[in-house]
């Protein structure tokens, strides 16, 4: 199960610039939008206010994230720091969960096995592997289809869509945010321990990993919110 955003999260236009990035000839595309949330005090990396990246990272122009196409050079860098292996898979998905669960462990009610275990015992458990590969299997599809967008925003869409059945466990919309920050704490400690990217590069894939945790949310978002409404922008075909 994923979680929900606040309502107020806005994906309007907003103006361009540009700039280069580490690598020789290559250029960032990666929107922005803006992000007011904060968790525990600290700055969002999403929130645009403060300029979304690392103080070393160069800063990329703003746009609607709903519409986000990586380039050549940001879609190469998401298939290289990317990886289908089984442990690479559950530990992501793994260290999403615990992130959540730390820093809003309202969250854990969604997940009725919990209760089933002592402690932290439910980490060891075969349902918390299963969920943690859920989420990730989510992501590992969008990486999928980089080279193909379009076929990105119904996916993460109907994902979102789905959510709406848990809203009376406490499901909330909020969550999405957290769940946000979750992706981009989890993959920007993964890039930090790669060995086969210099420093610029991590640099780079952290923007732009963190730009496909937006895109990904806001989709679900939107997903959720219009579900709770009974609306489906993308019905079936029949």
């Amino acid at each position: 199960m994923l979680k929900t955003s606040r309502p107020r999260f806005m994906v309007h236009q907003r103006s361009h610039s540009t700039s280069s990035v580490s690598e020789k000839g290559a250029s960032f595309s990666t929107p922005q939008a803006n992000r007011k949330n904060k968790v525990n005090g600290s700055r969002r990396m999403s929130d645009s206010n403060n300029v979304a990246y690392s103080q070393s990272s160069k800063k990329v122009f703003e746009g609607n994230i709903e519409k986000w196409e990586p380039n050549v050079y940001e879609k190469e860098l998401l298939r290289r720091t990317w990886s289908d292996e089984f442990d690479n898979l559950y530990e992501l998905g793994s260290a999403i969960y615990c992130y959540i669960f730390d820093h809003n462990p309202n969250c854990k009610q969604l997940f009725p096995f919990i209760s089933k275990y002592q402690g932290d015992e439910w980490k060891e458990s075969k349902e918390f592997r299963s969920q943690a590969l859920k989420f990730v299997q989510t992501l590992a599809q969008v990486v999928k289809n980089i080279y193909h967008m379009e076929r990105t925003e119904s996916f993460l869409y109907m994902v979102g869509q789905k959510h709406c059945k848990f809203a009376d466990r406490g499901f909330k919309h909020e969550y999405w945010d957290i769940f946000q920050d979750a992706m981009e704490f989890a993959l920007e400690h993964r890039l930090s321990i790669m060995t086969d990217l210099d420093e610029n590069q991590k640099k780079d894939a952290v923007t732009v990993w963190r730009t496909l945790a937006l895109y990904t949310t806001v989709h679900m978002r939107n997903g959720f919110i219009d579900g709770l409404k009974g609306v489906n922008r993308f019905p079936p075909l029949v």
